[in-house]
Order: structure tokens, then sequence, then C-alpha cells
């Protein structure tokens, strides 16, 4: 069980309702939270429960809802098939994994709110600590502003321009302007770079630091801008990312795990790879779990795995990013193929007692069951819609975790990894011609999945290794935009407009701020 002294999963609303005129709501009082600047923060425990609830904002993010399917469906990883019966059959997602998503699409309006919504508690909770007297506030007001940062990050990432607002509350006489995108990438830029120097570095912290915004995670984050920022402003940045992940690099805070695998076990806090992410603590009161197996295993009842429920069988993925991995590559092993069905505890074949295709089926067990047993076969999925229950690939990436709370799981989940600062390196080292430099970085990365080490290389398998290597792990639109094979067709989706790289403002937003203006294509 983690227990960390300053994760207390109390969510403070100061600054919330700052942005609703931003995320399309109403604006009716100046009420904006039952604690005042002068009264909030009296002390370091005050400090810590107002950050872990803007840290629990970003957690929930990657427990596989909106925000998630926001970030991967629209890609070429991720996708749902919709079941015969009508369970996973969405025309959200329909709309997000065959690109015909409009400005009214939900998905976009609750993302848009997500981030803005951190936003506005940042800037009320650094109002509140610059009038809370309280001496030495330095620190937090960084990790806050980085927080905020990248927040704007996601935003200039997801919707291009957006306003950039500061302030705790806003006028509804004075509605924020729209920022051009490359405004918000100078100011993600700066205020990663100011809040870098304020905060402690990864070397001098205990464990008890574990989950929070270190000095090298804000290096990670800037090399990840900066590798980005040939997309969000037309000029290339591919010194500017390798000198921030070389500052990552060899600070030595970080290194490779011996096993690919160890990132995504339930015990993966303080490992050695994490730099950003989602703390799960599931089995601690308030605290939160990650849903990964549970949304993606196929729909047996009966204790498949040995779980405590039956997996939703929702997600899965395609029959080409399987593909891209080798035999000898460890990685390949996450997946559930098409065929029969095995444990992954022990490689045994599942039983059923029959394969149901518009329903669960029952895991065959001799002291109860009335037919069977049949092995559980993994059949090809023909779309993403009336699809029968066994159809499509699956995928176990984060663990099994035998202490499940209910569907709820302690696997921590990055957003970024040390292999992720490496990648971006070798990237950016490939894109300035260096290709030798950056071959001897990919096979690291490949060394230690066993794959077979590459003689040459070009950007293509860049991208193709950071495929491999960070599967499902919300970065792949990002990938695909900046290669430009993001409006490519793949399966179950065709060829879509080049204006798809930037999703739209949502229309509430508009509507709530007329001095938005709707993006190219929309």
């Amino acid at each position: 069980m983690k227990k960390y002294k300053y994760i207390l999963y109390k969510k403070f609303t100061i600054g919330v309702a700052a942005l609703l005129m931003l995320v399309g709501c109403g604006l009716d009082e100046e009420v904006y939270s039952v604690y005042t600047p002068e009264t909030f923060y009296s002390s370091e425990e005050s400090v810590l429960s107002s950050l872990s609830g803007v840290y629990r904002n970003f957690a929930l993010i990657t427990g596989m809802g909106i925000e998630y399917r926001v970030l991967e469906l629209p890609a070429d990883q991720v996708l749902l098939h919709g079941k015969i019966q009508g369970w996973w059959a969405n025309t959200d997602s329909e709309q997000l994994m065959e690109h015909k998503w409009d400005a009214s699409h939900a998905y976009f309006t609750t993302t848009w709110n997500t981030f803005f919504a951190t936003v506005g508690q940042t800037n009320g909770l650094i109002a509140s600590l610059e009038a809370s007297g309280m001496e030495d506030i330095e620190g937090p007001k960084a990790e806050l502003k980085a927080l905020r940062a990248y927040a704007y990050f996601y935003l200039m990432d997801l919707f291009g321009s957006v306003p950039i607002f500061l302030e705790p509350r806003v006028d509804p006489n004075n509605l924020p302007q729209q920022n051009s995108r490359a405004e918000v990438f100078d100011f993600v830029v700066s205020e990663l770079q100011e809040a870098a120097e304020m905060l402690p570095s990864k070397t001098t912290v205990g464990a008890e630091y574990y989950g929070r915004l270190t000095k090298e995670a804000v290096y990670a984050l800037l090399a990840t801008t900066y590798l980005n920022g040939e997309v969000y402003t037309g000029t290339a940045y591919n010194a500017e990312a390798i000198d921030y992940a070389n500052r990552v690099i060899e600070s030595g805070a970080y290194t490779l795990l011996p096993e690919y695998f160890e990132n995504f076990a339930p015990d993966n806090e303080r490992n050695s790879e994490f730099i950003f992410g989602g703390v799960y603590t599931p089995n601690v009161p308030g605290g939160i779990g990650q849903p990964f197996v549970q949304k993606v295993l196929p729909g047996i009842s009966g204790g498949l795995f040995g779980l405590p429920y039956t997996p939703q069988n929702g997600f899965g993925t395609r029959p080409s990013v399987e593909a891209l991995y080798s035999e000898e590559d460890a990685r390949k092993s996450m997946f559930l193929s098409h065929g029969e069905l095995r444990d992954p505890r022990n490689g045994e074949v599942v039983m059923v007692e029959r394969i149901v295709p518009d329903n669960n089926s029952q895991l065959y067990d001799p002291e109860r069951s009335n037919s069977g047993p049949v092995p559980y076969v993994i059949i090809p999925a023909t779309g993403i819609r009336n699809q029968p229950m066994n159809a499509g690939i699956k995928w176990i990436k984060w663990q099994i975790d035998p202490n499940t709370n209910g569907g709820n799981a302690s696997n921590d989940v990055a957003f970024i990894r040390y292999a992720d600062v490496l990648l971006t390196k070798a990237e950016a080292l490939a894109r300035q011609g260096d290709f030798e430099a950056a071959r001897l970085i990919i096979n690291e990365i490949r060394g230690r999945s066993g794959a077979t080490p590459l003689d040459s290389i070009n950007l293509d398998d860049i991208l193709d290794e950071r495929g491999r290597e960070l599967a499902f792990e919300m970065t792949r639109r990002r990938d695909l935009i900046r290669f430009g094979k993001f409006t490519d067709s793949w399966e179950f989706k065709e060829e879509s407009e080049p204006f798809r790289t930037i999703f739209p403002i949502p229309r509430t937003a508009i509507d709530a701020n007329p001095n938005l203006e709707q993006n190219p294509g929309y």
C-alpha cells in the first residue's frame, strides 16, 4: 500500500470558477471559494493539500475516461470495438476514430473544461499563496506554475490558439482574449524554464517527494515541448530539445529499468524510469485507481486471471500495432492476439463454457459448469461497429494488480518516462542530420527488450520505435502529427483532412466568450 505524506487527496476549489467563462458556463456571482486568500494557507500541510488536488487532476486524465480517449482514439493504436448488443457503441468515440468530429463534440468540451479548470485552480492557489503572508512560497509557486504550464501545453497541443489567463477570477465585462498558438508556446516554455530554477533536483529529494515535479521533470517537459515546437510555431527547436533532454540524462537522476514491464507493475512507484505521471492509491481512503486492465480485457465472467470482477472488454488495438514488433521483442508479449486466449500468469489456454458472441462468456468451472469446456478464441475484428464480444486484439501493458480494489488498480501511469527522453533526444539528433548518434540511442532502447539492433535508421524507424516503446501512453497523436502521418489512412479509418491535426474550439466556449475565434475547417 502506498502512503505519501504529501498526497492528502483533498481537492480545494479556489480559482476553479475563474475559468467558467472560458469553458462555456455562466458567471453569476463573485463567490469563488469558501477560502479567502488571507486565510487559506497557514501551514506547509495546507500548501501540500492544495498541490495534491492539482496533481489529482492529471492522474484522472490517465484513467481511460474522456481525456484519454481524446488523446488516443484519433491516433492509430487505441480503438474501441462497438459490440453487437450495443456495449461500447458510442458515436463520440466513433467520430474520434474516423476523424469525423465537429465543434459540438462533447468530448472536446469536457477536455477543454478539464484543462482550463486546472488553469483556474492554479491561478487561484498562486494568488492565495501570494496573499498568505507565508515565507518560502517560491517553491510551491514554481510547482503550481509548472503544473499550469503543463495544462497549457495540452491546450496548445489539442486546440491551438487559446487564451492565456493568469488571474484568479474573470471580469465578465472584460473576457479573456485569444492568444496565438505560438504565443502559448512561448508562455509554456518561459513558465517551465522559470519554474525549473526554483524546483529541487530529483537527486536531492527523498521518497516522500515521489509524484511531484522536480527540476528534471520540468526539463523533460521542456524537451517534449521543444520537440513539438515546429508543429506549434513553424520553427524547429531540435537543439533546444537536445539540450533539455541532456539535462535530464546528465543529472543521473533516471535510468532505464532492466526489464521493460517493470514500468507497468502494480508496485511501480518510485522507480528510476518514472519521471512524471498519475499516482494511484485505490486502497487508501480517498485515493483513486486506474482501470486499464478492467477496461481492456475480454469480457469473461468467473474470475478471469484471478480478477474479482468481469472485465469490460472495451479498449483494443489494431493488427498493424502488434505487427510493429519482431518476435524476439519482449514488448510484444503485451498483446492478447488472434487465436486462443492464454493466461499471462501461466500460459494456459483460457477455457470457457462456450463463446457467447453477444454477451460475456462464462469461465469454465468443472464443479459448476454444465457445458464446455472450449477454448476462448480471439477473432479478427472487421470494423469498429457491431463486433462479436471475442473480436479484436487486446493488450495487458499495465500488469494485473493482485490487490485490485474492484476494477481500480494501483499501477502508476507515466506521462513521461526516461525512455521517452532518450527517444526525444534521438529524434532531435536525427532531424539535425546525426542519424548515427540517434541509432545508438534507439538500439539502447531496443536492447532493453531484446529486439535486434538496427544497422541504420531513418525518421520512419524512429516513429516506429516510439510506437513500440510508448504504445498506449498518450503520445501517439502528437507523434503522428509531428511526422506528418496523422491524416493518413489506416485500419477502420480513411484519409482525413489536414485541419484535423487541431481540434475545434468547443462551441460552448465560443458561445460564452465571443473573443474566441474558431480553428480553420470547423
